[in-house]
């Protein structure tokens, strides 16, 4: 046998290895595909998590505005949360923190801070895009709204199982991987708004024997985009409290709705 053929069948073994041995299994058997069954496995294709702290670079479009940059976002229980702009300065543009339903943020550059609920801060000149910054938030901690109860099975096409989730505020529609049991597109849409959410799950990675996506879209009615793609990611360890401290001078002036409205 010469060098060359030798060659061609190593690399021949190595390839038929590499698509056969190593690649992702399905995560249910054809005979397992069941509807409750599929359901059930991509409720468990989920990371719990008391602290998640995370790099990511973030877009966002619309037709008033743009943005672009990489953001660290630090998260605990009980919903506490902040984020802000990294920059080879530190702080950059603005820090926001959040406990709940409420929102504070600081502009450094014009010494000026809001505070005051999601809803009201989204009706402000300082937030300049359809998509809600809370299902941004959603997105960003993984709340796909599997673990919703009262999901119902809605129908599949090929490998794609389709499940509806509706409550008092929210219809939500999910497409789940049936072989793979993952989330890989899904609608919301809020009752008391026209608004629709159309969110792609993409470029998955493991983490914990959990398949995670890296990148997630965001696309609204009006066409105004988010793109969120995760550069690191980590889950359940400490994080320093000064990650959730934000001062503000005693000389900047608060902003709200009448006076940043444009």
């Amino acid at each position: 046998m010469n060098i060359l053929r030798f060659k061609t069948l190593i690399s021949g073994f190595i390839l038929a290895f590499l698509a056969f041995g190593c690649a992702p299994k399905p995560k249910l058997s054809p005979h397992d595909r069941t509807p409750e069954n599929v359901l059930r496995c991509a409720q468990k294709n989920q990371i719990e998590f008391e602290t998640f702290a995370c790099l990511m670079d973030l877009k966002l479009k619309g037709k008033e505005a743009k943005f672009s940059g990489t953001i660290e976002f630090c998260y605990k229980h009980r919903d506490t949360f902040s984020f802000y702009p990294r920059t080879f300065f530190g702080m950059g543009e603005f820090k926001a923190k959040g406990e709940d339903d409420s929102l504070t943020i600081y502009f450094p550059k014009q010494n000026e801070f809001y505070r005051g609920s999601f809803s009201d801060f989204e009706k402000t000149g300082l937030w300049s895009w359809e998509i809600s910054l809370g299902v941004l938030l959603e997105m960003i901690l993984g709340r796909g709204g599997l673990i919703e109860e009262n999901v119902r099975y809605a129908g599949n096409t090929e490998d794609l199982f389709l499940y509806k989730f509706e409550d008092e505020n929210w219809v939500k529609e999910y497409w789940i991987d049936s072989r793979r049991c993952r989330l890989t597109k899904s609608r919301w849409r809020p009752k008391r708004e026209r608004e629709i959410y159309q969110i792609e799950y993409k470029n998955f990675t493991k983490r914990d024997h959990v398949e995670i996506p890296k990148v997630i879209n965001i696309k609204s009615r009006t066409k105004d985009s988010a793109r969120i793609k995760f550069l690191e990611r980590k889950f359940n360890l400490p994080i320093p409290e000064k990650k959730f401290e934000l001062k503000i001078p005693p000389d900047a002036v608060r902003v709200d709705f009448e006076t940043s409205q444009r």
